[in-house]
């Protein structure tokens, strides 16, 4: 079980095909052991598997399970061990006036690759148009403005997300899919991600 976790994990950071051999090499797990958890996830659906010539490539299905939201909620615990992601995500939940939002990192905090001057990078996706989602944008830069970190806020709505997501040109929102730890609506945002 620990290891399934562990090859959800590294398929929701790494979004590639790979052979299982690879995996295994990747996450320096034993072969045999990563092979019968990796056919496992493919039963369960977490993951998908194309044949090319004799080799299996494996990849991440981005449909929500109870395991993958296992492993969200371990991810969001890990980088909320970091001091001022944690004061930020905890301003922000008490200081928004709702609890339908989802809240996404990203950028070199996401990546673990920040250093001292590293802004904060945060995706803020409302389920709001016109005035509304205006409102939330004025107020979630007010919340940002109480906090003396570098925060980069984008505010997106749904629409918006999507129509990014679906686009053919290079976007934030596409780079966001790609790398991104979920601080705030798990569920909402594996739906809105596969409600095409």
């Amino acid at each position: 079980m620990e290891t399934e976790k562990i090859i959800i994990k590294y398929l929701i950071e790494n979004k590639k095909e790979l052979t299982i051999r690879a995996l295994a090499n990747d996450i320096k797990k034993d072969y045999k052991i990563v092979n019968v958890a990796t056919n496992r996830l493919i039963m369960k659906g977490i993951l998908g598997k194309t044949n090319v010539g004799r080799s299996i490539l494996i990849s991440f299905n981005s449909k929500l399970t109870e395991e993958i939201l296992v492993v969200e909620y371990q991810r969001r615990n890990e980088i909320l061990r970091n001091k001022n992601l944690n004061i930020i995500n905890d301003i922000i939940r008490e200081n928004l006036d709702t609890v339908n939002y989802i809240l996404l990192l990203f950028g070199s905090y996401s990546m673990k690759k920040q250093n001292k001057n590293s802004d904060i990078d945060l995706m803020f996706i409302v389920n709001d148009e016109g005035a509304k989602g205006e409102k939330y944008e004025k107020k979630i830069g007010d919340i940002i403005d109480l906090f003396p970190k570098k925060v980069h806020p984008i505010v997106l709505n749904e629409n918006e997300f999507r129509n990014m997501m679906d686009s053919k040109e290079k976007n934030v929102v596409k780079e966001v899919i790609n790398n991104n730890i979920i601080l705030h609506g798990i569920e909402a945002y594996y739906e809105l991600k596969n409600d095409k």
